[in-house]
Parts: structure tokens; sequence; C-alpha cells
């Protein structure tokens, strides 16, 4: 095995490792993992994939919300398969991701949670259940950076 083989049995190995521990974690613990978190695969069965398990796809990080075949669905993504697909957020303002609209109760901001807009201004959520962004509802988020 050539050091490149190992590297990428390193990085399977460790992405499977936290496929298997993500139900334990937090999307700020998951997030600060996000090296070892897969790429979505649009042909992939995530019909045996634990709850929880990560992808990231489009900048995001998204959690397993209903295991599925991806391949019966080519044209979805996680962004565009809420039904099927969580998404995760950090408390940690260095790693804060864009923002993004929630989808029922999926995808809400609970106290603490970061997210950073199209300028690269980091916000923090000040109340649980935050559906609204800073300039919707600004009295609901700290101006971090």
């Amino acid at each position: 095995m050539n050091l490149i083989e190992m590297f990428r049995e390193l990085g399977r190995y460790n992405a499977r490792k936290l496929r298997a521990e993500a139900k334990d974690l937090t999307g700020t613990e998951i997030i600060d993992r996000e090296d070892s978190v897969p790429k979505f695969d649009a042909e992939k069965d995530y019909s045996e994939w634990p709850l929880n398990a990560p992808v990231s796809d489009n900048g995001q990080v998204w959690l397993l919300l209903q295991p599925h075949n991806a391949a019966h669905f080519p044209d979805l993504k996680p962004e565009t398969n809420r039904a099927c697909w969580g998404l995760a957020h950090t408390k940690n303002p260095e790693k804060a991701k864009a923002w993004v609209d929630a989808y029922g109760t999926s995808g809400m901001y609970m106290t603490g949670e970061c997210y950073a807009d199209e300028n690269g201004v980091v916000y923090r959520a000040l109340t649980d259940n935050l559906v609204y962004n800073a300039i919707d509802l600004p009295s609901a988020w700290e101006k971090i950076v």
C-alpha cells in the first residue's frame, strides 16, 4: 500500500468512525470534525446509515433524518430533500456556516449556535427555535464578528 492509499484508507476509517458516533454528538462536535465528513453522493444508498450520520454538500453539513437510497431520487440533494436531511449548526464562530432557512423544526437555530452572513459577519443565537436570521429578527441575535 502506497502513502496515498494509506491516507485514503485513514480518511475512510475516520468517516466511518464519525458516522457511528454522530448520534451522540452535537452539531458543533460534528462540524469540528468536518474533515472526516464525507461528501454527499447522489448515487449512494443511505438506507443502512444510522440516524444523524453526516454528509457535506454545498458548504453545509447535513445530518441524516430518514435513511434512503439517494439513487432513487437523483435530482435531490440534502438542501432540496429536507425530509431526509437536517442541517447541522455550530456554536463555534470560526466554523459558522452560511444561513439556510429552517424546514419546519429541522434546521432551527438554538441558543449559542452561529451563522455567517454573505459578508462574513457572524451572528450567535440568543434564544432557541430561531427560524429568522439577524436581518429579519435582530433582537434574537448577537453580532460576533
